[in-house]
């Protein structure tokens, strides 16, 4: 982009520019894209961006279908030309791969869930006549992840998939398309060289045999505690855990030291034990209790280095009760057995690995990006020691028919096998099987210290849309009807953090297939108390939460694909309740055959659609009219859909006034996974009330904002005005952009006032809204299903920060959890124009403007809440944090900020967390002594040339009379003549 005015770039957000100026643009694709990913699938996910190695290098964060996490640099240096020669020095590309473990569950679990009679038989205590184990002892629904080194699952053909390098064959030049053909070549040349894979898997966690309940149980424990990937991997059923993990090497490895790692100076159990490894002056071993040599009795201290005894008593402090010696404590029987080892077999037989069936990850969702204060972590530490950057996701887990590898392919009808899954644990030969197992989770990646340090299984079912085999009355079932609404362990939403009630625990909200609403506490991974909630059908739709009500505390709004939308409190409470379609709508009582029903609704937007301070909640729903009796068969009825847009009032539940409008344009072939969500922005040309309403509207200002757009909903007619309409109408509130079909609506809130732009083309994701061009208007970017991208250019509309949208189903890419309008949330920031504008900047400091605007309905009734972290970043990174201050009340701030990355052009990150936290951001881009050499020649010069002014300025006029050669008659300087 060329001109005045400030450019978007790979961190999202855009400068604000100077009006009337003229650009000029070209839009060339890089020469190392697009990107190869070899066997991916993205097509259920949307990438996010992100700087994850702090290094200012923008990432893109891509999940595919297969649960692999790809992270990839997106900078890189273009090609220089040496002695004639174009070299490529590029910068390595930063690329990491990482894969979601797979899941854990019982086999046969549906059989003890339907007959639990079956389950009291196998765990029945033979040993003791008439003892039955306890029911709570051994779980029949237990499950429990694979550890992080988990991926030879996934075969060869994996590893050796081309992902992150050049597929533009086309665009490339020479050299990178030999690179891409020689790796192809080594590609293809390995996997003709591979020989036949056996069915049993190599490498992963062990396929039974002699492993023990005890060793994996533990394993679920270090998990948890893992530092990082590598040190995880090196923990795996070889290494084991517990005191039989390396027996034959004559060296036992204590449960409490292996669970708790210590670092070097650390004394794991507090009383004066020296660091494990060390030794004495003498040279005797401190062996501590991490490793010690086996022994028979643990009391004695002659050369056993006991670790209850050496050193003074290094007790375990693992055992309650007064046990410290793990060597001599004996745990008494439990109930109804005849000593507490016949009862640890029966649970190592019961926990055994080959009881339970592997589950592969499919991610059907976006992932998101949350900043978790860590704990115990100091006021002074640094801004990246204080946080953890979490990757949050909702896994899926379940086998899909056309990865599993089918022993019967070769018989007809058998059906597709890619052969990606070997059937190694059992139990999964056939599809009946095969759909008995759904299950999902909520998994978190920590990116600093890689490992999933959140790991939650959330839902187990099983598949209504598979056979049911023998599970029904008659042996062999037919494919199963949708009696329960297609409701089952997937997990197709997105997971929001916020802290509910704005205390110290962040909570994951996120909506599951089970028509169940979660609200998990990430540091403790257990639901908060009033969750979750249940709803009528499948929640497929991410949540949104904000503070509408005025108690200060965070409510949740969710929907379901059956069209009932609910607005709930911070303990799971119900503050209202509805379904999309009235009462008459619904009736099954009524004479009419035909009834309607809600097929799916698109994810949900909240602005304030009418301008008086109100939010409201916006989507569009598919609306089938069907037959009575085929209300649950979708496919053996042929219906009749249509497409409203709704827009909710989110504090009483009611419709808004003109709503819902029918739109035009869509098919039966538009599913609710391709309707795209509504984007509410301001398109009108004046837009300075917005400014005046972050300070709250009173009753007088309110009813005359109503009656603007009452006056403005009526029918314009030229004739009794001379004046134009005004761009976007007259009345106030935000304009609805609805893609549908090739159909862009484009619908004013306040009027209902609609006008349509057909592109020629499907519309299949959410229209964006920047300054793209930099000329300080507002555009809106379309994409198509054929890979076009579209920009509608507006002159009039003014640009401001608060009215973008600009990071997908995100308004900013740091700003995951706030979901509201920029101009109607209840909180922000935002950067005044005299800091925005695009500039190079000379000097130590840049004086940056912000504003911090708070509405929130009860605010002043609780001071506490008013606290306002502000940070500003040189990208998006938390390890580029240069400022950061905490306020007690909104206004307007000037700070003077110092860089100390060096000269260059940088995208600002103004971020307000607030004490829900809500995260809020503005981007805007400078140049930062970008030019300084060019003022460097004033330096050098200018002394210089002010010395010379004087001199150049000063003339001698010629005095003869001085002249000490005046009449000496030719006699020279020397006082005599010159030689003749």
């Amino acid at each position: 982009v060329a001109g005045n005015g400030g450019g978007g770039g790979d961190d999202g957000g855009g400068g604000g520019g100077v009006e009337g100026t003229q650009s000029t643009e070209q839009m060339k694709e890089d020469e190392q894209f697009p990107l190869l990913f070899e066997g991916s699938s993205f097509y259920h996910t949307s990438p996010i961006v992100h700087d994850v190695e702090g290094d200012g290098i923008a990432d893109a964060i891509l999940g595919d279908y297969d649960g692999n996490l790809h992270l990839v640099g997106l900078d890189f240096e273009s090609s220089k030309e040496i002695h004639g020669h174009h070299h490529h020095s590029r910068r390595r590309r930063n690329y990491r791969r990482i894969s979601v473990p797979r899941l854990y569950v019982r086999k046969l679990w549906y059989e003890y869930a339907i007959n639990r009679t079956s389950e009291e038989e196998i765990m029945s205590n033979t040993t003791a006549e008439g003892n039955k184990t306890k029911w709570e002892e051994f779980e029949p629904y237990h499950t429990y992840f694979a550890g992080a080194g988990d991926d030879g699952w996934r075969g060869k053909m994996d590893e050796e998939a081309l992902r992150a390098v050049s597929g533009d064959v086309l665009n490339m030049d020479v050299d990178l398309a030999k690179g891409l053909a020689e790796r192809r070549k080594m590609s293809q040349k390995k996997r003709a060289t591979m020989p036949e894979s056996d069915e049993k898997e190599e490498g992963g966690e062990g396929e039974g045999g002699e492993g023990s309940a005890r060793r994996r149980r533990l394993e679920e424990a270090n998990d948890d505690e893992a530092g990082d990937a590598d040190r995880t991997n090196e923990h795996t059923a070889d290494d084991g855990a517990g005191v039989d993990a390396d027996e034959g090497e004559g060296t036992a490895y204590f449960q409490d030291d292996y669970l708790f790692d210590e670092e070097p100076g650390l004394y794991d159990d507090g009383f004066g034990a020296p660091p494990d490894g060390t030794e004495d002056a003498d040279g005797t071993p401190n062996w501590g209790d991490d490793a010690i040599p086996l022994e028979e009795r643990d009391e004695t201290t002659e050369g056993d280095f006991g670790d209850d005894a050496y050193g003074g008593g290094m007790h375990d402090d693992y055992y309650p009760g007064g046990y410290h010696g793990d060597d001599y404590y004996r745990p008494e029987a439990p109930e109804g057995w005849d000593s507490h080892e016949e009862y640890q077999e029966a649970q190592d037989r019961y926990f055994h690995d080959s009881n339970y069936l592997r589950l592969p990850p499919h991610l059907l969702s976006t992932c998101s990006l949350a900043e978790l204060p860590r704990q115990y972590a100091g006021p002074n530490a640094k801004a990246e020691d204080r946080v953890d950057e979490l990757l949050l996701c909702a896994v899926s887990y379940y086998f899909d028919e056309d990865e599993c590898r089918n022993p019967d392919s070769r018989r007809a009808g058998a059906g597709k096998s890619f052969g990606k899954h070997a059937n190694a644990d059992g139990g999964d030969e056939t599809e009946v099987q095969r759909g008995r197992y759904v299950a999902n989770a909520v998994m978190g990646y920590n990116l600093r210290w890689k490992y999933w340090s959140v790991q939650e299984v959330l839902d187990l079912s099983t598949d209504w849309s598979a056979p049911l085999g023998d599970l029904v009355e008659g042996g062999t079932a037919s494919v199963h009807s949708d009696a329960f609404s297609g409701m089952g362990a997937w997990a197709l939403a997105t997971p929001v953090v916020v802290k509910l009630d704005g205390g110290e625990r962040n909570h994951i909200i996120v909506g599951t297939s089970m028509g169940l609403v979660y609200a998990i506490e990430a540091q403790w991974h257990s639901s908060k108390t009033g969750w979750p909630v249940q709803m009528r059908h499948p929640v497929e739709q991410k949540a949104l939460v904000e503070d509408v009500v005025g108690n200060t505390n965070l409510e949740v709004f969710a929907v379901d694909a059956g069209g009932d939308v609910v607005s709930l409190d911070a303990d799971g409470g119900v503050l209202w309740a509805r379904n999309l379609l009235r009462n008459e709508e619904t009736m099954m009582e009524s004479k009419s055959r035909d009834i309607q029903v809600v097929r799916g609704t698109s994810p949900m937007s909240m602005g304030d659609v009418e301008g008086t301070g109100r939010l409201a909640i916006v989507l569009l729903a598919r609306i089938a009219t069907t037959d009575k009796q085929h209300i649950g068969l979708p496919d053996k009825y042929r219906e009749v859909s249509e497409y409203r847009l709704y827009a909710i009032d989110a504090v009483t539940g009611d419709d808004l006034p003109h709503f819902p409008i029918g739109l035009e344009g869509g098919s039966n072939g538009v599913s609710a996974s391709t309707m795209p969500q509504p984007l509410l922005i301001d398109l009108h040309e004046d837009q300075h009330h917005w400014l005046d309403q972050m300070h709250g509207l009173s009753e007088e200002k309110i009813e005359a904002i109503r009656a603007i757009n009452t006056e403005a909903s009526r029918q314009y007619d030229v004739s009794e005005s001379s004046k134009p309409r005004p761009h976007g109408g007259s009345g106030r509130g935000l304009h609805v952009v609805q893609p549908l079909g090739s159909t862009l609506h484009i619908i004013e809130g306040s009027t209902s006032c609609e006008q349509t732009v057909d592109v020629g083309d499907t519309i299949p994701s959410m229209v964006q809204a920047d300054d793209v061009h930099g000329t300080g208007g507002l555009d809106l970017v379309v994409t198509t299903s054929r890979g076009e991208i579209l920009t509608l250019e507006s002159d009039v509309v003014p640009y401001h920060p608060l009215n973008v949208w600009s990071a997908g189903v995100s308004r900013a890419p740091g700003s995951g959890n706030a979901q509201a309008h920029g101009f109607s949330s209840s909180q922000g920031i935002f950067v005044h124009p005299i800091s925005r504008q695009f500039r190079d900047v000379l000097g130590i400091y840049i004086p940056i403007t912000f504003e911090i605007f708070d509405r929130r309905p009860g605010i002043e009734n609780e001071p506490n809440r008013k606290a306002y972290e502000v940070e500003v970043r040189a990208g998006m990174s938390v390890k580029r944090v240069f400022f950061s201050h905490k306020y007690d009340a909104p206004g307007v701030y000037t700070e003077r900020i110092q860089i100390p990355y060096g000269p260059g052009y940088y995208a600002f990150s103004v971020r307000l967390m607030t004490t829900h936290g809500i995260v809020y951001e503005d981007t805007f881009h400078l140049g930062w002594n970008v030019n300084y050499m060019g003022g460097l020649w004033l330096i050098v010069c200018l002394p210089l040339i002010l010395a010379a002014i004087p001199i150049l300025m000063f003339k001698r006029k010629p005095n003869w009379e001085e002249d000490e050669d005046y009449g000496s008659r030719g006699a020279g300087i020397l006082g005599r003549e010159p030689p003749p």
